[in-house]
């Protein structure tokens, strides 16, 4: 395995549990966020937004860089899996694969992810920040 400092490749970094919510607006004009309307379309019910979603796991991943993520963290996502509804627990994730060395230091690169408390992944994706 491939190592730098506390960063090892193939190691899980601390995850992130909470309890998924976004206020439910029912005159949003993204109805997809409105309890009937996605009903209708065969979900749970209103859907969290992704940016919320989004925002879990970057805090997971500052938590983790801690500023440097300001600085030098990118991520990719995608939302997969029917999303999260206003109540599901949620546990965002972090599997270093490659340490690459750079200019400003190493750059940790990660598969990132998020499961509903049914562990269905429900945002996949990629991140890296220098560490």
């Amino acid at each position: 395995m491939e190592t730098t400092g506390q960063t090892t490749v193939g190691n899980e970094i601390p995850t992130l549990t909470k309890t998924a919510y976004m206020p439910i607006d029912p005159d949003t004009r993204n109805v997809i966020h409105t309890d009937d309307y996605a009903r209708d379309f065969g979900m749970r019910g209103a859907l969290i937004g992704g940016s919320t979603l989004l925002s879990y796991i970057l805090e997971m991943l500052y938590g983790y860089f801690g500023e440097k993520w300001l600085y030098h963290g990118r991520i990719k996502v995608s939302y997969i899996g029917g999303g999260a509804i206003n109540g599901d627990v949620v546990t965002t994730h972090g599997l270093v694969t490659a340490l690459e060395p750079e200019e400003a230091g190493t750059r940790v690169k990660l598969d990132v992810w998020m499961e509903n408390q049914a562990q269905d992944k429900i945002v996949v994706g990629e991140a890296s920040c220098i560490r």
